[in-house]
């Protein structure tokens, strides 16, 4: 039974949501991108209309596989590995790679679609390498998805605030992987902050910055808690995100939404030889001068 807060969170209570394309529910592509431990999960949930979407996610590709080979006697080489030892992750991702998951996933997702009623997707990618989207792409074109309607979400969360995510998470990911993972987002995306857009993609980008002070929830007005629904899940009353491009529109030369998410990048990712480059820059002339635009 509802409580009387659970009641007021579920039917009254509205969450502020980042919704693509005025919340369509057919046609839309999202590529969530964000290093291991970020918290896509929690954005999907959250932050987003996830309901609306089919997600496709290698990770719980590699549990089913897992099931299998400990309930099965199916694929013998991954019997018994722990997704808790960051070995066996290393180990079950290598089986899943070598299987062409992601494309027999892709497949399957596209199947029944049709150019009437084409599935909302939603990809969960790490962004650490750019043919992370620059792959995918060409298979939506093809099925009848509109580049305007391919969407990027950076979900921006501080590294350090990631490796303590990854530790006590079901799945602990081998920290010089989770490394390469933050990197190679940041890396990726800053290009994107230059200008350079994946081909095929011109729908919104936006980046949430998914740190806990950046996340407040309804509070219970007698306990001063955060007002949960009845699975257990908060209501998010405010988080924090920016959009660099709208839908079907060129990047804009808003000077505040640049030097905002610079100051972002700057603050959260990882400081490696790979990301100096991008720590110094934190004034939009400065990059459109060291990066100038076509013409």
């Amino acid at each position: 039974m509802l409580t009387f807060s659970q009641f007021l969170a579920e039917q009254y209570l509205e969450e502020k949501l980042i919704m693509y394309n005025q919340g369509k529910r057919y046609g839309q592509i999202v590529f969530l991108a964000g290093g291991a431990g970020s918290g896509k999960g929690f954005a999907i949930k959250n932050f987003m209309e996830g309901e609306k979407f089919k997600v496709r996610d290698v990770d719980e590709w590699k549990k089913a596989f897992m099931k299998l080979a400990d309930t099965k006697d199916m694929y013998p080489e991954i019997k018994g590995l722990k997704l808790k030892n960051p070995k066996d992750v290393y180990k079950i991702h290598t089986f899943v790679r070598n299987k062409g998951i992601k494309d027999k996933t892709l497949d399957l997702l596209l199947r029944d679609a049709n150019s009437r009623h084409l599935p909302n997707i939603m990809f969960d990618i790490t962004m650490k390498d750019a043919d992370d989207i620059g792959d995918i792409i060409p298979k939506l074109v093809e099925a009848g998805y509109k580049s305007k309607d391919v969407h990027l979400t950076w979900v921006l969360t501080n590294y350090a605030v990631a490796i303590l995510n990854n530790r006590n998470r079901e799945r602990v990911v081998p920290e010089d992987i989770m490394l390469l993972s933050h990197e190679g987002a940041a890396t990726n995306m800053y290009d994107v902050v230059k200008g350079k857009l994946p081909r095929g993609l011109n729908g919104g980008v936006r980046v949430v910055l998914n740190n806990r002070e950046n996340t407040i929830a309804w509070t219970d007005p007698d306990t001063k808690k955060p007002m949960k629904t009845s699975q257990g899940d908060i209501i998010v009353q405010d988080f924090t995100y920016l959009t660099f491009k709208k839908e079907g529109k060129s990047i804009g030369p808003e000077a505040d939404v640049k030097r905002q998410l610079l100051g972002w990048i700057a603050a959260n990712v990882p400081k490696t030889k790979l990301t100096k480059d991008m720590m110094g820059v934190s004034d939009p002339d400065l990059l459109d001068n060291m990066y100038p635009k076509k013409t």
